[in-house]
């Protein structure tokens, strides 16, 4: 599962909102679609924890080589829920 994680990192110091983890998938998704990445470069889950890391989990036969090549439509999107949102990074584990 982990070649399949896309993390975000936001500002630890903004406050931790995990009602909008959903809000985000989706406009990632969207965004994908509008800027006509293949249909299947999609988020499936995304995840929120304590200290702000957002992990966004791909479609199953998505790589997270595959999912950085759209790491600037990814962040953009992300960063229309939420503004805290700073960087894109690839899962060391």
């Amino acid at each position: 599962m982990t070649e399949r994680q896309l993390i975000l990192r936001t500002d630890e110091s903004a406050p931790v909102n995990k009602k909008m983890v959903q809000d985000i998938a989706s406009a990632i998704n969207r965004a994908l679609f509008h800027q006509n990445a293949p249909a299947h470069i999609k988020i499936m889950n995304v995840t929120w924890d304590a200290k702000g890391v957002i992990t966004a989990i791909t479609h199953p036969n998505v790589t997270v080589e595959m999912g950085q090549k759209y790491c600037y439509i990814i962040i953009t999107a992300a960063r229309m829920v939420d503004k805290a949102v700073v960087h894109f990074e690839e899962n060391e584990s």
